[in-house]
């Protein structure tokens, strides 16, 4: 099949018609998924210090921390090892001072539980993670419709 050629005319970009520069639509993507991580990060903190999902801590354990609510010690050092860089939100795998594990492995170990069920299952990430979706896909579509980012 032979296609006819198209007129010059017809490549010529219209009047007043600005031509989006590649490195600009980066740059703005780039800022959105940081937004919208440093969001999520925010939830998660949040959710952990409220207990969100209710998760329950026996009572020896209630003893020995001096606080009923999963995740959050005296100490608050696997709160403070949450960062986000870029569009990463994540624990720091740093030491602590009241546990031979770091606060990431604390954080896995709170995740998932233990395989011999000591410690259960806390899943406060995905939980979080899951409500969250829907937040994260409201604020695209609202970017796309209207690319303007939140005030600082």
């Amino acid at each position: 099949m032979i296609f006819p050629r198209m007129p010059k005319s017809l490549l010529k970009t219209p009047p007043g018609f600005k031509k989006p520069r590649v490195e600009d639509f980066k740059s703005d993507m780039a800022t959105l998924g940081e937004e919208i991580a440093e969001d999520f990060k925010n939830e998660i903190i949040n959710n952990i210090e409220t207990n969100k999902f209710g998760f329950s801590l026996a009572d020896s354990t209630v003893r020995q921390k001096g606080s009923d609510v999963p995740f959050v010690g005296g100490t608050g050092q696997l709160i403070d090892a949450i960062y986000r860089e870029g569009t990463t939100v994540s624990v720091e795998d740093t030491p602590r001072d009241d546990s031979s594990l770091s606060n990431l492995q604390i954080a896995i170990v709170q995740e998932y539980g233990t395989k011999d069920k000591h410690i259960p299952a806390r899943p406060v990430w995905r939980k979080t993670f899951k409500e969250f979706k829907p937040v994260a896909k409201e604020r695209i579509k609202s970017f796309t419709e209207n690319p303007k980012f939140k005030k600082k």
